[in-house]
């Protein structure tokens, strides 16, 4: 029987993708391509297309970008029914997400929605904040330093709960939320070594060391903050 794939193509760079990813991406015959909007495009398919197979077919569906837990299931279902139909009739299947499958990924909705007797396999991919700390050449912990992945969309309680008991903290889905993400570090004297990652990976990527000044200059959905506590 045929399988589904589950891809991360990490965060931009077309180089970043891994070997088993590239393999996979050359032998199956369909591969499924989530946009945000109808006809919006798919940044993950930009980052792989120089490897998927001339004769793949590509179907592209929307599975919108909402925080309504009820269409994201439905997105979910929607989509883990066409990966199903595709596997049945003997097709190899493919997901690709950004980053990693596992990590705030929509992977995630499609798999749990899947018929328990579809062959599943997941390749992992390099997340956003790895890549992000690769190239400011920092560390995210030491030790045995507590490393937190943090959505800025959650409640600030929960927040100011995980930074207190970490070492690092990256912060994640700050589109629209880095007022916030400000606020707290500030208040917890994190500000001045935290740095702003812009598009990691993609030509136009950018570094601000300045997290409040470089949120104001541009609100871009692809950032993630990174803070870790000095130490002497």
């Amino acid at each position: 029987m045929a399988k589904f794939y589950g891809i991360g193509v990490g965060p931009g760079d077309k180089e970043l993708l891994t070997l088993k990813a590239v393999r996979i991406l050359s032998e199956i015959d369909v591969l499924l391509l989530p946009e945000a909007k109808a006809q919006g495009g798919s940044i993950a398919y930009e980052i792989a297309k120089d490897y998927i197979g001339s004769g793949v077919e590509l179907v592209c569906f929307e599975f919108p970008m909402v925080t309504d837990a009820g269409m994201i299931n439905a997105a979910g279902r929607k989509a883990a029914e066409l990966a199903s139909a595709c596997v049945r009739k003997g097709k190899n299947t493919a997901f690709i997400t950004l980053g990693d499958p596992s990590v705030y990924s929509t992977y995630g909705y499609i798999v749990k929605n899947l018929d328990p007797d579809i062959d599943v396999e997941t390749i992992p991919g390099i997340t956003s904040f790895c890549a992000s700390a690769a190239r400011t050449n920092r560390q995210l912990v030491e030790g045995d330093e507590i490393l937190s992945v943090i959505p800025a969309t959650a409640p600030m309680e929960k927040i100011q709960q995980a930074v207190s008991a970490s070492g690092g903290s990256v912060f994640m889905k700050v589109y629209r939320h880095g007022d916030k993400v400000v606020e707290l570090l500030e208040s917890k004297n994190l500000l001045q070594s935290s740095v702003l990652v812009k598009r990691c990976g993609f030509p136009d990527c950018s570094i601000e060391k300045d997290v409040a000044e470089g949120l104001k200059k541009e609100k871009q959905y692809l950032s993630v903050i990174l803070t870790r506590e000095e130490k002497e």
